[in-house]
């Protein structure tokens, strides 16, 4: 018998332990290599569809992207010199908004943003999106916010638009989800993803209800490639600007070019267009309720919440229809935006749509900008040298061996060593403070052109007084403001173009630096206006006899006297005493840090031992 060798054991030994090295190595190899593209294979493959556009579902294939995008969540809220995103009131800070906006809902309630996360969780919290609150308060007409408002805020507005939007074409589901209230949209989202029906859960941001922006809202489920969601978007770029529709990506374009059109989905200008037609949309049964009342004693059609209950339920009633359009027809495709065509615009479809609000004080039909900075931005020398908004909003990182873009998307000022140096090699410090001196020449610009304008609407308040004492603008007894309006005629279209101009760049959350020279060319033409329509009211008190009329010249000062202070009911509402404060969390709605009004002091007149001592905050 053939005595067996004492290596063999060793041998198979060793042979078993390289084995397993090598398989080790290779699954290892094939992790960082799934790492680096997001960790999708890594973590466990789980199926992506717009049925299910929950960034909780999708980030189970790329949890560093979630985990980026939640960071918001959970973290301190910061202010800078013009932005961040601790949700102070932008009235309180800037008082002048009260009056530039009255008579429209924003002159109530209007506040810092938090970005993607919260926005859902703001605009149904709002005091704008109350009813009862805004018809108690000032606001008789107000009879709810449209779903219209609804496109941006919410990830699950496409799936909404498909499947709650009524009609056999997708034009009649478009303006059918758009015409539909806003609180009747919101009861349709469905639970998914282990979320029971009408839950806390069903309610909240992760999936649910007050879901904000979400990985679907940007790329395709199939192949992440970037695409567009949001109907108007596609539409404007397809009608006003000349791309080609696409059924995938929505438009042709490259994927530079979408790494900015996505963006331009909602950081837009836009405006709700009558379609002149009535149309089918989703109602509910609480309007049939005798027993269901508003504040003021009138019939509710809507239930201010947000799911199905108390045997309230959907029903189908006509409306009038209304489209969500961006004012883009007299945009050319790769030419830089300029104020003068959103004018060219507006007053193309002044038959259609002539305003968004008629101004509480001087009659004039207004305006109100949004969030142009898709607009701002194409003119800019970033956008001039083929900088994409990703480039700069969300650079890309190294995390271990991984390649990432940052998806806590934010300002480029929280890491401008990943935002700025990969083009510019000068020092952090000396971007920021370039950064910053820009700002302030633009905030400067822009208090200058607001308080001009509040000048003019205090100047036109004025004389329709006076004018109203007179026998030829009175008829039965009674003042006739349409008279008074028509001999006004040219500074209220001073008042509504040169305060758009001003809201423009309020509005945008660049504070100018977007496209510095733009923004300061249109804040010039606004003071200009302002001041042109002072001297137009100088011409009428003189042609109509009125002596003694001066016109006013309101500073930083006079402006601090209209601070409306934090939102308060101002009578007992809805389980709510009169002096409660409106918004419960303590965070939300107070007056800003006193470092940012002290630099508004001395932003304008300009205080330059003062403002310019000051360092970043960022």
């Amino acid at each position: 018998m053939q005595k067996k060798s004492p290596l063999l054991p060793i041998l198979v030994v060793v042979a078993v332990i390289v084995l397993a090295g090598l398989l080790w190595l290779n699954s290892d190899i094939t992790k960082k290599q799934n790492d680096s593209v997001g960790g999708i294979a890594s973590k466990g493959f789980v199926e992506m569809s717009d049925d299910n556009p929950t960034f909780d579902h999708w980030g189970k294939n790329f949890p560093d992207y979630l985990d980026m995008y939640l960071t918001v969540e959970n973290e301190t809220p910061i202010s800078t010199e013009f932005g961040g995103n601790l949700a102070y009131s932008k009235l309180i800070r800037y008082p002048q908004l009260t009056i530039l906006w009255a008579g429209y809902p924003f002159s109530i309630d209007a506040n810092e943003e938090r970005g993607h996360f919260w926005v859902q969780v703001d605009q149904m919290d709002t005091a704008r999106n109350n009813k009862d609150f805004l018809n108690a308060h000032g606001f008789a007409g107000f009879g709810g916010q449209p779903t219209a408002c609804m496109n941006c805020h919410s990830g699950w507005s496409p799936w909404l638009l498909e499947n709650v939007g009524i009609g056999d074409t997708p034009r009649e589901k478009w303006v059918s989800f758009n015409s539909t209230k806003y609180w009747t949209m919101i009861k349709n989202i469905p639970a998914v993803e282990g979320i029971e029906e009408g839950s806390p859960a069903h309610s909240g941001p992760h999936g649910g209800k007050r879901m904000g922006v979400t990985c679907a809202d940007c790329h395709n489920p199939n192949d992440m490639q970037l695409r567009l969601t949001r109907q108007a978007a596609i539409n404007a770029l397809v009608d006003f600007r000349g791309y080609e529709p696409d059924p995938v990506t929505g438009v042709k374009a490259s994927r530079e070019e979408m790494r900015t059109l996505v963006c331009s989905q909602c950081h837009v200008e836009y405006y709700f267009k009558p379609t002149g037609e009535k149309v089918k949309v989703m109602g509910e049964s609480i309007a049939n309720d005798a027993s269901k009342k508003w504040w003021n004693g009138t019939q509710k059609t809507y239930d201010e919440f947000d799911s199905w209950r108390d045997g309230n339920k959907p029903t189908e009633i006509e409306v009038d229809g209304i489209e969500l359009v961006f004012p883009w027809s007299a945009w050319e495709k790769n030419k830089p935006f300029r104020i003068e065509m959103f004018d060219d615009h507006y007053e193309g479809v002044r038959a259609i749509f002539d305003k968004d609000w008629e101004h509480k004080i001087t009659k004039a039909p207004m305006l109100k900008i949004q969030h142009p900075e898709s607009e701002l931005y194409s003119g800019g020398v970033h956008a001039a040298n083929g900088v994409s908004c990703a480039d700069c909003h969300m650079p890309y990182l190294r995390k271990g061996a991984k390649k990432v873009t940052q998806h806590n998307i934010t300002s480029p000022l929280q890491d401008i060593n990943a935002a700025c140096k990969s083009c510019h090699t000068q020092s952090e410090s000396y971007l920021k403070a370039q950064i910053l001196d820009i700002q302030k020449s633009i905030a400067y610009d822009l208090r200058s052109a607001e308080y001009a304008t509040v000048s003019l609407i205090n100047d036109i308040k004025i004389l329709r007084e006076e004018l109203a004492k007179l026998p030829e603008y009175q008829s039965n007894g009674k003042v006739d403001d349409k008279k008074i309006s028509e001999t006004l005629k040219e500074p209220l279209e001073l008042h509504r173009k040169g305060q758009m101009r001003g809201d423009f760049v309020g509005a945008e959350n660049s504070t100018g630096f977007h496209n510095p020279r733009e923004a300061s060319r249109m804040l010039l033409q606004a003071v200009e206006m302002a001041k042109e329509g002072q001297i137009k009211l100088v011409e009428i008190a003189n042609e109509k006899g009125i002596k003694n009329f001066k016109t006013s010249n309101l500073g930083f000062e006079d402006i601090q006297k209209l601070n409306p202070g934090e939102i308060k009911y101002n009578i007992d509402l809805n389980g709510n005493k009169a002096g409660d404060r409106y918004y419960k969390h303590e965070e939300i709605n107070g007056p800003a840090p006193k470092e940012l009004l002290d630099l508004d002091k001395n932003i304008k007149p300009y205080n330059y031992k003062e403002v310019d001592s000051k360092t970043s905050s960022y």
